[in-house]
């Protein structure tokens, strides 16, 4: 009979409680009935998942933000190691949050911590805080990467890694059929589409170049539908500068969606990865605050910020940054992908070598996730 095991789990935001319960969907089918703690969101509460405290108390993102609730954030990071220590499970899994994350791995391996801790999703250190690399290879005893250049880098600095490929790979569904504007009865005009962000600060800040923009691109291009994917909770924030919009808060909708776009300007993210995926042409911004930004960049060790260029390694998006996310520019941007055919099939072209790359592997991440995880627990 197969030895009961005790499994802690810590998601700080959205993406990576999406993550967790796909992970647990896996590991159930390997091991019968494990105990599994820790904090997540409401993926994860699918599977009787209690959180230790609501996931949302660690979503923070940028300096100043992160300085103003220290206090808060040090009091969970504690909470968390005496949960850990308590419980002894027999592996620890940190999902993103690594500013959170890596001071839990460390505060555990001060503790003489025994078991193993496994890093979900690497934080950026190869494009900014490189040095960060060697006290993650003594925090950590492996990584499991989502991005197919990661491997190489983590390896060679002294942390095991694997690539388990990114799990929004799995979500996009092929499919010729054209629902989503079968839907809204939109026929054949063109759709942008635009994503600000998930967090406020995000959204705060992209909403008004874009809206004034989108006035101006509305006028060469009339029988242009907008559609905007986002977060029910956070509709509030764009419904009243987009009247006429559609705005989608369905996640397989919005996958529809990327499929049958002609266009989009997204923040920075993810979602940038699903419309890659999607072979969806875009226009990626992204505006920080300006301590963030002023200190960003001066660390900054990478060319691009967007995925499909990380990937790619050559500027096939064009990337509109801090002060270059103006309305002239991103109007620019998004009629040169609407109007010149050239310009958007060769994206189009990069797009569908990006797919290729990131699709590598007939297993899908969560699954190879697991595997690796069971491996990890032999050792």
């Amino acid at each position: 009979m197969q030895e009961k095991k005790i499994i802690y789990f810590v998601a700080g935001e959205p993406s990576g409680d999406f993550i967790g319960s796909e992970i647990i969907s896996e590991l159930l089918k390997i091991y019968p009935s494990p105990s599994i703690y820790g904090v997540g969101g409401h993926y994860m509460e699918k599977f009787s998942f209690k959180s230790l405290f609501p996931m949302s108390d660690l979503s923070v993102m940028g300096i100043l933000p992160v300085l103003l609730r220290i206090r808060s954030l040090y009091k969970r990071i504690n909470q968390v190691v005496e949960d850990i220590l308590s419980k002894n499970p027999d592996i620890v899994i940190l999902i993103d949050s690594p500013d959170f994350n890596q001071r839990v791995a460390k505060k555990l391996r001060k503790k003489s911590f025994k078991s193993k801790i496994v890093c979900y999703v690497a934080p950026t250190v190869w494009a900014w805080r490189q040095k960060r690399v060697k006290s993650m290879a003594k925090d950590f005893d492996h990584l499991l990467s989502i991005l197919p250049f990661e491997d190489e880098f983590f390896s060679k600095n002294g942390l095991n890694t694997t690539y388990v490929g990114h799990p929004a790979i799995p979500l996009i569904k092929q499919s010729n059929e054209k629902i989503f504007r079968l839907k809204y009865k939109i026929n054949d005009n063109p759709i942008l589409i635009f994503l600000p962000g998930s967090r406020d600060s995000e959204i705060k800040r992209h909403v008004k170049p874009f809206k004034e923009a989108f006035s101006k691109i509305k006028e060469t291009i009339p029988n242009l539908t907008l559609a905007i994917p986002i977060n029910d909770k956070k509709k509030h924030l764009i419904s009243p500068y987009f009247k006429d919009a559609i705005i989608i808060t369905d996640e397989e909708e919005k996958l529809l969606l990327f499929k049958e776009a002609d266009a989009a300007c997204a923040s920075s993210g993810t979602v940038t990865l699903e419309l890659g995926l999607s072979l969806t042409p875009m226009v990626v911004i992204y505006k920080l605050d300006f301590i963030t930004w002023a200190i960003v960049s001066r660390l900054a060790r990478v060319k691009f910020v967007s995925l499909v260029n990380l990937v790619l390694n050559k500027s096939s998006v064009t990337e509109l940054l801090q002060n270059k996310c103006s309305p002239r520019n991103i109007t620019k941007s998004i009629l040169e992908l609407l109007t010149n055919h050239k310009t958007s099939s060769n994206q189009k072209k990069d797009l569908l070598e990006f797919k290729n790359v990131m699709e590598d592997g007939s297993m899908t991440p969560s699954k190879r996730a697991a595997k690796t995880i069971q491996e990890i627990l032999k050792e």
